[in-house]
């Protein structure tokens, strides 16, 4: 019996006879495996299978599907059908695609975008709280628990440990709600006439200047894309000061994405993009910003283009 039949098995209550079950991997997912599941030649279903190791990148999934549900309930989340304890959900297929990586936002999509964090940082308070700089220490410290079987990439960790070192740190802005904390371009799905915010892995009471800043970062958005933005969010901001703030959380995300990826190939060396997403991460200026910073050296960028050939 296949992983996916046994999952089958658990979802009965939902699913016609299983012969009449078809199934497509989305390629999008690259933390876990999700599926799409027709019958009838119709999309009916997305199955998220976690795919993660929980302790190595401080993931709760209880916590998770209490965000979830409540984010179902608030309408900013498509609907859940089934779930079982260890991470696995089936939700209701919308047809909303999601984002592109290279996206390029009108006002209006700002603004809807403003509108749905506004839901989002409403939601009720949980007990876990996030902060992007504990979050990073413990990438690092997963990281360094693994080093004695990867010798030949230490120089990799004293890196990444020293962009950690010289990060400005953010106090910060408004008092903690529930914030989503990954808001990329895959996990906003959006067209013309709905938004539905997904994968609330990291969800924890913060900061929402946070959010925005991943907004800001990860959608390309200009500087006055991003006064937008935080106008439509609140407009009784102090715009200079809220900006700052945005900026060095942008640099926090990205760091957080780098060790991210550098800490997913340790974990999964089998997957065969693992390594290149992190080179191609780091080596690449609109992804990396330290390197336009002169937080990195050429050798160390070097170091990680040589190792690309394994």
């Amino acid at each position: 019996m296949t992983v996916l039949s046994e999952y089958f098995v658990k979802m009965a209550g939902i699913l016609p006879a299983i012969t009449e079950v078809e199934v497509t991997l989305l390629e999008e997912g690259f933390s876990n495996k999700v599926y799409l599941i027709y019958w009838h030649q119709i999309p009916r279903l997305v199955l998220r299978l976690p795919g993660l190791d929980e302790l190595a990148f401080n993931i709760d999934r209880q916590n998770e599907m209490i965000v979830l549900q409540s984010a179902v309930q608030a309408g900013i989340s498509p609907p859940v059908l089934w779930h079982d304890e260890q991470g696995a959900f089936a939700c209701q297929f919308v047809a909303q695609p999601s984002l592109d990586w290279n996206v390029k936002h009108s006002n209006n999509s700002i603004a809807r975008i403003a509108n749905a964090l506004v839901h989002a940082h409403n939601l009720p308070a949980i007990k876990r709280s996030f902060c992007i700089y504990h979050l990073i220490e413990h990438y690092l410290q997963s990281i360094a628990s693994l080093m004695s079987t990867h010798i030949d990439l230490q120089e990799e960790l004293v890196y990444l440990r020293e962009l950690f070192l010289n990060l400005p740190r953010v106090s910060p802005h408004y008092p903690s709600v529930v914030c989503h904390n990954d808001l990329n371009p895959k996990n906003i799905l959006m067209d013309d006439s709905r938004i539905w915010l997904i994968d609330w892995e990291y969800a924890g009471m913060g900061d929402p200047l946070f959010d925005l800043a991943v907004v800001a970062r990860s959608h390309n958005l200009t500087r006055e894309q991003q006064e937008h933005l935080l106008h439509m969010y609140d407009g009784t901001l102090e715009m200079e000061i809220a900006l700052d703030k945005m900026a060095q959380y942008s640099l926090a995300y990205s760091l957080r994405e780098i060790v991210w990826l550098f800490l997913k190939y340790l974990t999964t060396p089998e997957d065969p993009k693992a390594w290149s997403a992190y080179v191609d991460f780091k080596s690449i200026p609109s992804l990396n910003p330290f390197l336009e910073r002169g937080f990195v050296n050429d050798f160390a960028v070097r170091s990680c283009l040589d190792k690309s050939i394994k």
